[in-house]
């Protein structure tokens, strides 16, 4: 990959990127606890940027770069409907902080797994450390909320993992379909909100239930920014520094979206889940490469 002689772009992009993946799962916690349901989130999260996305599509047709059916069906449905779904109803029953532990946290070990299974990758070295870390915090976190607390926040966890590994199946859909970003962009949120709308149907949506403040606010947050230009802004991250540069950066997401919940919906973070967060996030920088020599890393 030929990277940008200017970085700036680039880091600027990357930055927006990671801000709102951490905004994402605490405005999405808030909005399933009090004006929406996981359907009206899909729609509001999937349908601006199917909006945005009709140039593109009217031009290059409703399978861009040559997709197969196969690739919309993994892209839109495990990426898109599957994801959002359970990621969202997981939040209900658990807070953020645990959201971030089983849910971006684990990724990195469902598509080792998958990758493995299916390609035969190896995994080694730093990669596999990383990983035996992410999963020790994870179910220290799980088995503490469990044990000490009860409640029903071990639906949440489950919803969470369910989540991540629906993202990591398209993680690898995306890999193997030889798709570029736009594409598949274009491809994840035309074809899941067009399978949303039957779902609505089913289910009902009421988006004035908590009047127009909530939902011209989670449209921006959900639609705008997290559907639309973090996707975009992702890609030109890519472009501009590379994928060495830029996937080591996810180790951020569960602190800052921890934080996040901290500040913005005061929900309490104790010392078990800060212990959590610190090694799922130690877990993520070794399994991702950030701690490699830079010349492992490009």
């Amino acid at each position: 990959m030929r990277l940008s002689a200017d970085p700036r772009a680039g880091w600027a992009a990357l930055a927006f990127t990671i801000a709102v993946w951490a905004s994402y799962l605490v405005a999405a916690r808030a909005a399933v606890t009090t004006s929406f349901t996981p359907v009206e989130l899909g729609l509001m999260r999937f349908l601006p940027g199917a909006v945005l996305f009709v140039p593109l599509l009217w031009r290059r047709g409703l399978r861009p770069g040559g997709a197969r059916w196969r690739d919309v069906g993994l892209i839109a449905g495990f990426g898109g409907v599957l994801f959002v779904l359970l990621l969202t109803s997981g939040l209900r029953f658990a807070p953020v902080a645990d959201s971030v532990i089983f849910t971006p946290a684990m990724l990195p070990v469902f598509v080792a797994g998958l990758a493995r299974l299916i390609d035969g990758d190896r995994i080694t070295g730093r990669r596999l450390a990383g990983l035996g870390l992410i999963l020790a915090g994870a179910m220290a976190v799980g088995g503490w909320e469990a044990l000490a607390r009860g409640g029903g926040a071990w639906r949440g966890h489950l919803l969470f993992l369910g989540a991540s590994f629906s993202w990591a199946v398209y993680t690898l859909a995306y890999r193997r379909s030889g798709l570029g970003a736009t594409d598949s962009a274009a491809i994840m949120c035309f074809w899941t909100s067009l399978a949303f709308l039957p779902l609505a149907l089913i289910t009902g949506v009421d988006f004035l239930r908590g009047g127009w403040g909530p939902l011209a606010l989670h449209g921006t947050l959900q639609g705008l920014f997290s559907g639309f230009l973090a996707t975009l802004s992702f890609f030109v991250a890519i472009t501009r520094l590379g994928p060495g540069t830029v996937a080591p950066f996810a180790a951020l997401v569960p602190g800052l979206a921890a934080l996040g919940a901290w500040a913005i919906l005061d929900e309490p973070v104790g010392a078990v889940k800060l212990a959590g967060l610190a090694v799922v996030s130690l877990g993520v920088a070794l399994a991702s490469g950030a701690l490699a020599p830079r010349r492992q890393r490009l």
